[in-house]
């Protein structure tokens, strides 16, 4: 066995898998172990086979045998095939996932399920599961086995749904109540706490989470400048960033992991230029960076943070927004009427941001041009460069979440009845390539993906 398996490495970093590829490995069972090594134990000098997936294709690209030549004459496919599942069931390399995508549309009260094919892009609707009247913010938990929802209607409640493996069925399994309307839902990386944020109510909210995802009735709360719109923690877990968006400030905290509480780092918050309406965040994978979008702006700022003590630096700011668009500087809406019906000037109206899962690409929606806009990202630096702007047919667009795959891009539309999947090019171009029924006014996305049993 070679050594870095045996002192405990990682099998797909040791057969040079890529996420793609260590996704596609095969199903086994013990006795294919067992009937391989009996036949073939004494010869095999190193462990077998590469089974591989291309960005653009879901057949076999490449199957590398391993073995010593006096052996290979005697493999038929099938033989290699089983010997390439016996390596990833004993090494414990990923095997396919069903990836699904949740979307909640406040106006009828539905959480919808979808099943996403991450090779194709289809996306198609599997089913509904009521909610109530507002249903807004979601949240999955870090292990992938509950979800929950924030209403905002009164009674201020978030809910808590557990997550069937196989199917990604929810099953209601509680509810608390929340200390006030919420734009915003997360949890911490350990699934321990739940963070919301209250546009309304200028603030953020804490309460923990017991070893069965039900949120409990005890809440902390911390008020901020006005129009609070995101929380989130970084993927250390140890510092908590919220984006407030009426006061043109990045809130910064030190996460106590004891009990949640929120410690300011610093003054408690950096500024951003006037009118930038901080509003939705997104770290890079390595913790490094923070990235944040501008409601009224149209930008994306990014932020180094400090290992140590989590103070946020602003590294670069790019605009998102092309002259072509013809938008005027955005405003701050009412927290229960988004139309500015008394200016029916053309506004920037950002919403969302997301970065795709390799770092490479960032993508923001627009809901005035019903747009996203893309960036490329210099992971090194943080820095992120403008590349353009899509037109979207999801209209309005409020939310986008890209596939843990890194290929697919989902577009819903507040004012639309379907969802869209666009792939997502080598140039980071966007292309629809499905689309799916949604509910009324429909909003926020999650996805995960779960192994198949």
């Amino acid at each position: 066995m070679d050594s870095s398996l045996a002192g405990g490495g990682s099998a797909s970093s040791w057969l040079g898998l890529s996420g793609n590829e260590s996704r596609l490995t095969f199903l086994c069972g013990l006795f294919i172990t067992q009937s391989l090594l009996s036949e073939y134990g004494h010869r095999m000098t190193d462990h077998t086979c590469i089974y591989a997936a291309t960005r653009h294709t879901a057949h076999i690209t490449r199957l590398a045998p391993r073995i010593h030549p006096t052996t290979i004459k005697r493999f038929t496919m099938r033989k290699v095939l089983l010997l390439a599942a016996a390596v990833g069931c004993s090494f414990g390399l990923p095997v396919q996932a069903s990836t699904f995508a949740y979307i909640s549309s406040p106006a009828d009260g539905l959480i919808s399920q979808y099943r996403l094919d991450e090779q194709s892009g289809a996306l198609s609707l599997v089913e509904q599961t009521k909610a109530g009247d507002q249903v807004n913010p979601m949240a999955i938990s870090p292990d992938g086995k509950a979800l929950f929802a924030a209403l905002r209607s009164k009674p201020y409640q978030v809910l808590s749904f557990s997550i069937e493996p196989a199917t990604g069925h929810l099953k209601p399994l509680s509810q608390a109540p929340l200390a006030e309307s919420l734009a915003y839902l997360s949890t911490d990386r350990s699934g321990r706490f739940l963070f919301g944020a209250s546009y309304g109510a200028d603030l953020l909210s804490v309460q923990p989470i017991d070893a069965q995802h039900r949120p409990s009735d005890s809440i902390e709360t911390y008020k901020t400048g006005m129009h609070a719109h995101s929380v989130r923690t970084d993927p250390s877990n140890r510092f908590v960033y919220a984006g407030n968006l009426g006061v043109d400030r990045v809130l910064q905290y030190r996460l106590e992991p004891k009990d949640g509480k929120l410690v300011p780092i610093g003054e408690g918050f950096v500024a951003v230029p006037e009118n930038t309406g901080p509003r939705h965040l997104a770290f890079s994978s390595d913790g490094r960076f923070l990235y944040v979008v501008g409601e009224m702006s149209g930008t994306v700022t990014a932020f180094s943070i400090n290992e140590k003590s989590g103070a946020l630096k602003q590294v670069s700011q790019a605009d998102g927004i092309p002259a072509r668009l013809k938008l005027a500087p955005g405003q701050a809406r009412d927290a229960r009427n988004n139309d500015l019906k008394d200016d029916p000037t053309p506004r920037i109206w950002a919403a969302d941001i997301r970065l795709a899962p390799d770092g490479k690409w960032l993508f923001i929606s627009e809901r005035t041009t019903s747009s996203v806009s893309v960036f490329k990202v210099d992971s090194a630096k943080g820095s992120v460069t403008f590349v353009e702007n899509y037109p979207v047919e999801e209209k309005q667009p409020r939310n986008i979440a890209v596939s843990p795959n890194g290929r697919w891009l989902l577009v819903s539309g507040e004012k639309s009845d379907k969802v869209g999947s666009y792939a997502i090019g080598a140039s980071g171009a966007l292309k629809r390539v499905s689309e799916a029924p949604s509910g009324k006014g429909a909003l926020w996305i999650e996805m995960l993906s779960q192994p198949e049993k």
